[in-house]
């Protein structure tokens, strides 16, 4: 791997660590309808011209867009509650985790079964799952797992599993290039933010939005993180063929969100959930590799 796509993983990882980070930080507001209305205002007028006077994307994988939007809301809605009711160090590590545990899980039931590289990185993340929502290992206890905030992370992951696999589809039958990339995420997003309004709607929940100028920043800020961690990674796909490398190392994304979430927010067990942290990345990295 050359230090261009080293540099760029890694700024990626930051960035999306970041954004989260701003998401749980904000959560008096909805941030992540937030993060769609600057993405409805900001970047969907773009997305759309380039439909008209380049070739089109919404036309080739429209149900790809609208089915990873519907999963995407649900990956909103999961997130959302899974940082309003338990601790950043425990919400995000795991939901970045779960989904290829899962994915794993699934190649396994199906009769692909991983090398022996690949079962040392299922066990790794299964230990450093089961060891981050704890503060300390005396607290090992089922009322530790088995609550709402892992029932909205379970709901959170599944959302990401099922959009990643949509999106892999999807983006195979267009032209390669960052911009087919970007608009395509665009257009999802704007699906995924219109369902999870619709949602929020739905279920009777206060639409809570910035209602000043300032407090507008950070939506802002987050959506130009969102967006610049998914191009910067899409780059380094370009300038890298070995995606599996790219794919393990921006995993490290999950040891500096934990770590930030531990200083941040002040949140405890931070001695144990770091270390977690950083066995979970490992085994994805291996996983990623095998």
């Amino acid at each position: 791997m050359s230090f261009i796509t080293l540099a760029l993983v890694l700024t990626s990882a930051g960035m999306h660590a970041g954004w989260n980070l701003l998401v749980r930080n904000q959560r008096a507001h909805n941030m992540f309808l937030s993060i769609s209305v600057v993405t409805l205002i900001l970047f969907l007028p773009i997305a759309m011209a380039a439909e008209f006077f380049a070739s089109p994307v919404l036309r080739v994988v429209p149900l790809n867009i609208l089915a990873g939007g519907l999963l995407l809301a649900i990956y909103y809605m999961g997130m959302t509650n899974s940082y309003r009711g338990g601790d950043f160090t425990v919400a995000y590590p795991l939901a970045r985790a779960l989904p290829v545990l899962l994915v794993a899980c699934a190649e396994v039931a199906f009769g692909s079964a991983p090398t022996p590289l690949g079962w040392v990185g299922i066990l790794l993340i299964a230990i450093g799952s089961v060891a981050v929502p704890l503060q300390s290992l005396s607290e090992l206890s089922i009322k530790r797992y088995w609550n709402r905030t892992t029932l909205w992370i379970l709901l959170a992951a599944f959302g990401i599993a099922g959009y990643t696999v949509i999106d892999q589809a999807g983006l195979r039958q267009l032209p390669n290039g960052l911009t087919y990339a970007m608009r395509y995420g665009v257009l999802e997003a704007v699906v995924g933010g219109i369902v999870y309004f619709l949602i929020l709607r739905g279920v009777s929940e206060k639409i809570d939005l910035p209602s000043t100028r300032g407090e507008w920043k950070y939506p802002f800020v987050a959506a130009l993180f969102v967006f610049g961690s998914y191009s910067l990674i899409l780059w380094a796909f370009q300038s890298d063929d070995r995606a599996s490398y790219v794919i393990g190392l921006r995993q490290i994304s999950i040891v500096l969100g934990v770590v930030g979430g531990a200083y941040l927010f002040r949140e405890r067990g931070a001695r144990l959930r770091i270390p977690a942290a950083l066995v979970i990345t490992a085994g994805v990295i291996l996983l990623s590799f095998a």
